[in-house]
């Protein structure tokens, strides 16, 4: 049995996302377009990038915000022990 669990993380502001998991899922919780390495996730929506088993995603997200309303995504990241 392979152990894992979920880091959950909310973000409101222009930074740089480190993946540093085996899958990772941005929901954008706000009003305002979420940005996220060019791709455009809109209100309710969400990007998810699933890993198999002993994968490791290191990619470095870019989020940003554009638009009027609140900026508000909720990151969850898959991480094995």
């Amino acid at each position: 049995m392979i152990e894992f669990y979920e880091k959950f993380e909310i973000v409101n502001t222009t930074q740089e996302i480190a993946s540093d998991c085996n899958s990772i899922t941005i929901i954008n919780l706000g009003a305002a377009t979420a940005v996220l390495n060019g791709l455009e996730i809109f209100s309710g929506d969400q990007y998810f990038a699933p890993g198999n088993i002993s994968e490791f995603n290191n990619t470095r997200y870019r989020l940003s915000f554009t638009g009027v309303g609140t900026n508000l995504v909720l990151i969850i990241r898959k991480i094995y022990r």
